[in-house]
């Protein structure tokens, strides 16, 4: 059972660490990056409270009807 969590945290750190470099070396001005973050987390955010039953500000995009 120690494994297994060791194993976890491992993974998570790594994708933590993953996730930070990849957002040092975007061609992103710092500005951009903290809008795009912000946009990002809102939708997670919205998806997880529709999937918990509560008010869904989220917006599929769908394609016009022609």
């Amino acid at each position: 059972m120690k494994q297994t969590g060791l194993c976890i945290v491992t993974l998570l750190g790594g994708a933590l660490m993953g996730a930070a470099i990849a957002m040092l070396v975007t061609p992103k001005t710092g500005r951009q990056m903290r809008d795009h973050i912000r946009d990002f987390i809102g939708d997670e955010l919205d998806k997880i409270r529709c999937k918990c039953g509560e008010e869904c500000n989220h917006t599929e995009v769908t394609e016009p009807v022609k």
